[in-house]
């Protein structure tokens, strides 16, 4: 056993080691492997559901409704709150029906949680908070898009007493809409680059107006699918995550592409701008930026065990 034989090395083998130190060294060795294994243990799990996420995105086309299903878990941060899980992020509330029911989430993160539950159940050591950031990362490299520096490790909240409040995720068509875009992803701590930089992700889905209450009920690029038919996409290829929705804003030449409020602002705010006029003509410069902003965005709000997290290979 390696503590008696530390203990032994401390008594009798010449070594200065003293027989209580080396019995704290031994249990902090102890502890360390501990530690070791089981991150190893939760990565593994977690490359598992990673796999069969990119089976499911294969099987399904669901890359859109997976990416906001991230993006609406950590998108109720609150960086003015300071107590988790008031504070609100990626924390797995949004599992929760009285969350589901908010709004800003009707018609949407019900599906993808209907589709991702049978992996949860599967790899039940990975929490919800890490399922949902995982899903939504993954998403976006399979769509083409720039691998996203994820950390893992993310623990749920216990009980829908814990979900935020109604009233933090962006609205698409505000009377003020840059001023609305601001406020909401200033209060997450995210600035002009990152909300323009994130709104590229609408290059991946469709709005349907029975849903959201935006869009047309089908066009030439949706009346076929994939998936079920319908709904009005910002790019031709909607399932493709490339720089085409900057591109597609800045032209408005196609009626059968959706331009939202608060997209068309990207393009009348002079900051706002900047970084939209860069990302329509340089897509490395926008996958750049977006792999940074989707990171941070996953992680706000986020407690970790082990503390810092941990990457995947």
């Amino acid at each position: 056993m390696a503590v008696p034989h530390l203990i032994r090395r401390g008594v009798s083998g010449g070594s200065p080691l003293h027989p209580l130190r080396g019995l704290l060294f031994a249990s902090q060795e102890f502890g360390r492997r501990s530690l070791s294994s089981e991150t190893g243990d939760a990565a593994a799990q977690l490359k598992g559901a990673r796999e069969e996420v990119k089976q499911l995105l294969k099987a399904t086309s669901c890359h859109p409704i997976l990416v906001r299903l991230g993006w609406h878990d950590s998108g109720t941060y609150d960086k003015n709150i300071t107590e988790w899980p008031k504070c609100g992020g990626a924390n797995g509330s949004l599992r929760f029906e009285i969350e589901l029911k908010h709004g800003a989430n009707a018609g949407g993160p019900k599906i993808p949680m209907k589709l991702i539950q049978p992996i949860k159940d599967k790899y039940s050591g990975v929490t919800y908070a890490d399922l949902f950031q995982l899903s939504s990362a993954t998403a976006i490299e399979e769509a083409g898009g720039p691998k996203i520096p994820m950390v893992y490790g993310r623990v749920d909240v216990a009980a829908p007493e814990q979900c935020p409040p109604e009233g933090r995720l962006p609205a698409a068509g505000p009377p003020s809409p840059a001023e609305h875009l601001r406020e909401v992803f200033y209060r997450m701590g995210l600035n002009d680059k990152e909300i323009v930089a994130l709104s590229g992700a609408h290059t991946l889905g469709r709005a349907r107006p029975e849903r959201s209450g935006w869009g047309k009920p089908e066009t030439k690029y949706t009346k076929n699918g994939p998936g079920a038919p319908g709904g009005q996409s910002w790019t031709s290829q909607w399932l493709k995550f490339d720089n085409s929705y900057f591109k597609d804003v800045k032209e408005r030449r196609d009626e059968d592409l959706l331009v939202l409020p608060t997209d068309a602002v990207l393009f009348e705010d002079s900051s706002f701008k900047f970084y939209a006029e860069k990302y329509a003509v340089d897509q490395d410069a926008f996958f750049s930026d977006y792999a940074e902003a989707h990171a941070k965005l996953s992680n706000l709000g986020a407690k970790f065990d082990p503390p810092k997290g941990f990457s995947l290979n």
